[in-house]
Formats: C-alpha cells, sequence, structure tokens
C-alpha cells in the first residue's frame, strides 16, 4: 500500500470516527428531565408531582436500588428506605424516585405491568 492510499484512509477514518461523535454530542446535548411514564423491566410507572431537589419518598433517607435506561442513557433509581435493588418487579417498591440529570429527582408511582412485546391475542 503507497503512502498517498494509506493518508486517505487515515483521513477518511478520522473524518467518519468524528462526526460520528459530534452527531452522538448533538443526539445527547438536550438528555435532561424525567419523563411523564417510566416502563423498568416488566413494570411500568406513572409521574406523580413535580419534580424536586431530592428523592423524596416519605420518612427517612431514599436508597439507591438500581438503574434503569432512557434510550441509551441509564438513570439512577431510588426506593423508600429498606427497600432494596431487585431484578425481579414483584420485589421492587410500589414508590420510586429518578434522577432526572438536571439537578432534581422525578417520584413515580408503579401503575401497571409493562405492555408486552410479544403477541397475547388468543391461542387458536
Amino acid at each position: 500500500m503507497n503512502l498517498r492510499a494509506l493518508g486517505c484512509l487515515v483521513v477518511g477514518v478520522a473524518a467518519f470516527v468524528g462526526l460520528g461523535l459530534y452527531g452522538l454530542s448533538l443526539a445527547f446535548r438536550d438528555a435532561t428531565g424525567c419523563p411523564t411514564t417510566l416502563q423498568w423491566s416488566d413494570r411500568a410507572y406513572a409521574a406523580v408531582g413535580t419534580p424536586g431537589p431530592s428523592p423524596d419518598l416519605g420518612p427517612g433517607q431514599a436508597v439507591y436500588i438500581g438503574s434503569t435506561f432512557m434510550g441509551p442513557l441509564t438513570r439512577r433509581a431510588y426506593g423508600p428506605p429498606g427497600s432494596s435493588p431487585s431484578t425481579e418487579a414483584a420485589d421492587r417498591p410500589e414508590r420510586i424516585a429518578l434522577d432526572c440529570a438536571d439537578g432534581t429527582f422525578q417520584a413515580y408511582r408503579w401503575d401497571r405491568p409493562a405492555p408486552s412485546s410479544a403477541f397475547t391475542g388468543p391461542s387458536p
């Protein structure tokens, strides 16, 4: 391989990677705030009230119970005192708080089981 081809290859790769990183930075620039509904694995939660300065879930200090995805980003979730991290929906608390990534926390209440992507119609 000659130097001209190698130089063109390096410039092309640098431009491709640079433009990709720039595009990702634009996509995630405004990724703050909390949604009105939240799906965490197989549970759906609805927002309660407005975001506050701390994960307030009643008396006592809220505890970290895990993270949930919001697109490609993760957000920290908090539960009431005495709750613990769990991968099972039945073990998750009825009320949680989510870090909105803008210095506020939104409280959520368990609303319903999350919709399934599988077909659940009548069987033949």
